[in-house]
């Protein structure tokens, strides 16, 4: 199985592409909430990213199906970069895609968001992309 990443930073949201012989997924990690603090000069803010993406296959099942869709997992990463928490926060109307998006929400890693010289903790939507 040959895998290919694609990173792409694109105003605070971090693309990845995921070919595998199984599927395809874009993966994007996306902030819930902007921060309006300023930083200093000393310090370059930098937002959370993924730093080692899951695998996302489209699950067998739906793609016997003929179906794909996209399916937003909203996670929350404590300061240190850890997965706090993780719940679907807009399905894609199949069961299959959405366990397949938690599942990879939970087995990917985090850096966590840098501001003023220091991590923070935030939410985001973690977007998988089963449609391209």
């Amino acid at each position: 199985m040959t895998t290919s990443l694609r990173i792409a930073g694109i105003a605070g949201t971090l693309a990845l592409t995921l070919s595998t012989a199984a599927g395809a997924a874009t993966v994007r990690l996306v902030p819930l909430a902007h921060s309006s603090a300023a930083t200093s000069i000393n310090c370059a803010a930098a937002p959370a990213a993924i730093s080692s993406a899951a695998l996302a296959d489209l699950p067998e099942i739906a793609a016997g199906q003929n179906v794909t869709g996209i399916t937003s997992v909203r996670i929350a990463l404590n300061a240190s970069g850890a997965l706090t928490e993780t719940a679907v926060l807009e399905s894609s109307g199949n069961r299959w895609i959405d366990q397949a998006a938690l599942r990879a929400a939970r087995l990917s890693r985090y850096s966590a968001e840098s501001r003023d010289c220091t991590h923070v903790a935030g939410k985001y939507a973690f977007v998988v992309d089963f449609t391209k």
